[in-house]
């Protein structure tokens, strides 16, 4: 029984690394193929975070 608890264990493991490997993959595959839109306003977005204090600020989101 402790065998088999045991392997269970390890294809438990197995089954998770598979899944966030995938996941991972798929995020990655997603982000290269945005369109130019989406990746010209994440451009944008981090511009203007980028900017001076003294510059304009977006308005804060509430959660």
């Amino acid at each position: 029984m402790t065998y088999l608890s045991g392997l269970l264990a390890v294809m438990a493991i197995a089954m998770m690394a598979t899944l966030v490997l995938l996941a991972v993959r798929r995020d990655r595959d997603l982000r290269r193929n945005a369109p130019a839109s989406v990746v010209a306003g994440r451009a944008r977005a981090a511009s203007l975070e980028a900017q001076p204090e003294g510059g304009p600020k977006p308005p804060s989101a509430v959660r």
